[in-house]
Order: structure tokens, then C-alpha cells, then sequence
């Protein structure tokens, strides 16, 4: 059954309900096939003609063309000098309909020639409030518009909680690259978001991997970690990596590789993309779930940094931008240090099973600090590792 999210003018979808409880999926195929020129594509609809191809009006076309074009290209310098995306990469941009996300993907599509992209668009409604219908019914028909593939997860009922919508995202994104092949996932967190996080983190209590906030690329690994596991049972997850009953999909993937979580915008304010969504005209959909002050997040957006701003530092936003950067940096070069020791440290147990053992007596010689890491590492790396062998047991219908 379809979900009840469609607006005017949309194609009917191919609907694909999962068997994963919580999530009902949609895909909606682009209009028409694309046709392939040089390193350009266009659609049969022609969604990739110019909005210039009149003279008239010719000043005003230069100058949404020419904001357009220069913060594309400053995009265009970020994602290579980060390395954050490669050419000729499939490409899933997430997309709730804000001005965030729709200017992000309007972005990705200036750029797409040019890296030689295969662009779709995924939209999550997490059913927070009534409008999140309408959203997604926008995404779709800017989507539809530019020829995209289109794909939509709803929720059977509310997620609660940020940490539970994360989750839930990030099972869908998994999901949807294992079954189409995607193999990077662009979100628009922007420098104020991650301000917002670093705040937000600071007031939980957290260490420098906190404190560094929102990173500029991350993996999603395929098996979802110890915190996350405790949610499904191993039969869904199983399934959520491929659904065997899907028109055309191959046999469940069990061990798909990482997929990489791009935040290309991580240098754009919130305010540029406001200035250049005005200039631009765009259509967007904002969600009203940004202003309720009962989440933590919007608190700090719209009640602290503006105290802040006003008794403190009216630069704060940069001032913390520039901090989070710092101690970005700084948490790559000890996660870097502690995986070779790591390495040093970490040895094959004998025995008719697999296992890991550490050297205690390296662990002791490290300063405290260093030995958290290493001993966080070796946690993680075992629990992924025994998560994989578990689900092959399942999979071959032994018993863990």
C-alpha cells in the first residue's frame, strides 16, 4: 500500500513496503530515461535546460546564475581539497525540504557535469508533525523536476527522540545504498549545526570526539554498533541490508562496504544560504518541528546562541567553528596514533574460536589517555568483527 504523501503532479511510485518494522518505502523513478552527451546528462523532459535559454529578463537570470555559481564553485574547491567525494561516484543527497537541504542539492546539481555524478535524492519523514506530508511531496516533485531518482521512507509511527531518528536514518541510508549501489550519502549540516552540536555535546559532557562536533566526512559502517544493535533482532538486520522479495535485487549483502557520510556545507553559515535561497527564488517547505523549543537542539538555536551573541561574543558562531575544526584535527591524529599502536597491541588468541588479546604491559606503559583510545578501538573493532560472524551463522542457519 502507498504511503498517503503525494502531491500534485507526481509520478505514481513503485512501492516497496518493508518487512523491517517502522519503515514503508517508496521509489519514484525519474520521468523519462537520460540521455547521455559527452559528460553532460539531460532528461527527456528537458529538467536540465537552462533557465536563461530567453534574453529577456537577462539581468536578473545573470544574477541568481552568478549566486549560484559562486558558492558552487566554493563547494566545488571544499569537496576537493577535503577529498570528501570522488568523480563519477553514485551520489544519495539527503533532502527534507528546509532551505538547507533543497539549496544543497541545487548545489550538487550545478556541480554534477562536472564530477560526472549519478545524483538521487532520499527524503526521511519522521512523522514529527502534520507537514512533513507536504515536504516530502515538495522533494519529490524537485526531484521529478531534474530527472532524479526519488526515494522516500516514512515512519509507521513518530520517532522519538534524535538519537532514535539518527538510528532510523542511517538504517534507511544503509539500506538504500546496499539495494542501489550508492556509495556516499550528502547531508547539509552546515557550520551553524555544528555549533549547535558542539554546544550541544559540551552541555551532555563529552570528550574531544564530541566536542569536535559534526565532521566533514565520516563511514557508516555496514553492522550497526553495540548501542545500535540492542534495537533489532539479527533476522532484521539481515533483511535491512537487502530485501530478497525486491523486483530485481540480488542476494542479501551481509557484509556491504562502509558508506561514506559527506557534510560538504560544514564552512557555509546558515545565514549564506539564506541569502543565496532568496536570490536563487527556490521553493522549500520549512519544518515546523525546528521551532519547537521542548528539543535541546532548538533551545540552543534559538534561545542560548542568541544570548551569547548578545552578553558574550557577537562572533561566537565563527569563534566555536574554528574550535571545532581545531580539535577535528587533533582527534584525527590520535585516532591515527592509537591505531598503530593498536596494532602493536592486539595479537590473535589460539583456540578453536575467534578472539583478540591486548598487551597489558604496552596498555600500561601509555598515558592514560592514549590507553581510553587504544581500549576504545579494540572494543569497537571486535564488536563489529563478532557482529559480521554472527550474522553469517544466521545466514547459514547456525546457532551463535
Amino acid at each position: 500500500m502507498a504511503p498517503a504523501i503525494l502531491g500534485p503532479r507526481i509520478l505514481p511510485p513503485t512501492v516497496r513496503t518493508s518487512s523491517n518494522p517502522g519503515t514503508r518505502f517508496a521509489r519514484f523513478p525519474a520521468r523519462g530515461s537520460q540521455l547521455v552527451v559527452g559528460s553532460r546528462r539531460r532528461s527527456r523532459n528537458g529538467a536540465r535546460s537552462s533557465s536563461s535559454s530567453s534574453s529577456s529578463g537577462a539581468s536578473g537570470a545573470r544574477e541568481e546564475e552568478g549566486a549560484g555559481s559562486r558558492l558552487a564553485k566554493r563547494l566545488g574547491r571544499t569537496i576537493s581539497e577535503r577529498q570528501l567525494l570522488r568523480p563519477r561516484q553514485r551520489v544519495l543527497v539527503a533532502v527534507s525540504g528546509g532551505q538547507d537541504s533543497v539549496c544543497l542539492l541545487h548545489l550538487m546539481l550545478e556541480l554534477r557535469d562536472a564530477w560526472d555524478w549519478s545524483v538521487g535524492v532520499v527524503n526521511c519523514d519522521h512523522r514529527w508533525s502534520a507537514p512533513s506530508r507536504r515536504a516530502s511531496a515538495l522533494v519529490a516533485q524537485l526531484a521529478q523536476s531534474r530527472g532524479l531518482d526519488y526515494y522516500q521512507a516514512v515512519a509507521t509511527s513518530s520517532v522519538l527522540g534524535e538519537g532514535a531518528a539518527r538510528t532510523w536514518r542511517y538504517g534507511v541510508f544503509r539500506r538504500l545504498a546496499a539495494r542501489h549501489g550508492y556509495e556516499a550519502i550528502v547531508t547539509a549540516h552546515t557550520a551553524s549545526d555544528r555549533v549547535e552540536t558542539l554546544l550541544y555535546n559540551l552541555c551532555r559532557g563529552t570528550g574531544i570526539s564530541g566536542l569536535q562536533s559534526l565532521t566533514w566526512k565520516r563511514w557508516i559502517d555496514p553492522v550497526p554498533s553495540l548501542s545500535q544493535r540492542s534495537a533489532f533482532r539479527a533476522e532484521q538486520l539481515i533483511e535491512s541490508f537487502e530485501d530478497p522479495q525486491a523486483p530485481g535485487s540480488a542476494q542479501p549483502l551481509l557484509q556491504p562496504q562502509p558508506l561514506a557520510l559527506v557534510r560538504p556545507l560544514l564552512d557555509v553559515t546558515r545565514s549564506e544560504l539564506r541569502d543565496f535561497h532568496r536570490q536563487m527564488k527556490m521553493p522549500l517547505w520549512p519544518d515546523p518541528s525546528n521551532h519547537f523549543l521542548d528539543i535541546d537542539r532548538n533551545r540552543i538555536r534559538h534561545e542560548l546562541l542568541p544570548y551569547l551573541r548578545k552578553h558574550f561574543n557577537g562572533g561566537i558562531d565563527k569563534s566555536l567553528a574554528r574550535w571545532a575544526e581545531i580539535l577535528h584535527g587533533e582527534q584525527l591524529y590520535l585516532d591515527n596514533l592509537c591505531r598503530s599502536i593498536l596494532g602493536q597491541a592486539e595479537s590473535e588468541v589460539d583456540g578453536p574460536g575467534p578472539g583478540r588479546r591486548l598487551d597489558v604491559v604496552l596498555l600500561k606503559s601509555l598515558p592514560i589517555a592514549l590507553q581510553r583510545r587504544v581500549l576504545k578501538q579494540f572494543a569497537d573493532n571486535f564488536t563489529v568483527t563478532d557482529m559480521k560472524s554472527t550474522l553469517h551463522m544466521l545466514a547459514n542457519g547456525e546457532t551463535p
